[in-house]
């Protein structure tokens, strides 16, 4: 059975790139463009990881994070985010009970968490 990841990110460059990225390892990906939309899909079904945005064009990453926290436990999510000196990253950090990658996301580093991730 395939792996199910979440990707959920506005920028659609992005999340297409990273999706198609996992798609080539053989994982199932579920894409979203919003944190309503992550949140819905979260709650459909089961996720054996998510990769999310940290600012998001409705809400943050941290929001989602705490929404979809009773259907993908926060040791199961990456969050991305080019904005490495924001308050929202200090913050982040605070509460890293999730991977943190920078953008632009190195691909083999994404691809090396995911695996980490996916096998605990």
């Amino acid at each position: 059975m395939k792996k199910r990841i979440l990707v959920v990110d506005d920028d659609f460059s992005v999340r297409e790139t990273l999706a198609d990225i996992l798609r080539s390892r053989d994982y199932e990906v579920v894409e979203a463009s919003s944190g309503a939309e992550a949140v819905v899909n979260a709650s459909a079904g089961k996720y054996d990881c998510v990769i999310i945005d940290l600012r998001l064009p409705d809400t943050t990453g941290l929001e989602v994070i705490e929404k979809i926290s009773g259907d993908v436990p926060k040791n199961k999510i990456i969050v991305i985010t080019g904005y490495a000196s924001s308050d929202m990253l200090a913050k982040t950090l605070e509460e890293a009970e999730f991977f943190l990658l920078l953008k632009p996301v190195d691909t083999e580093q994404m691809l090396s968490v995911v695996t980490k991730i996916i096998a605990q």
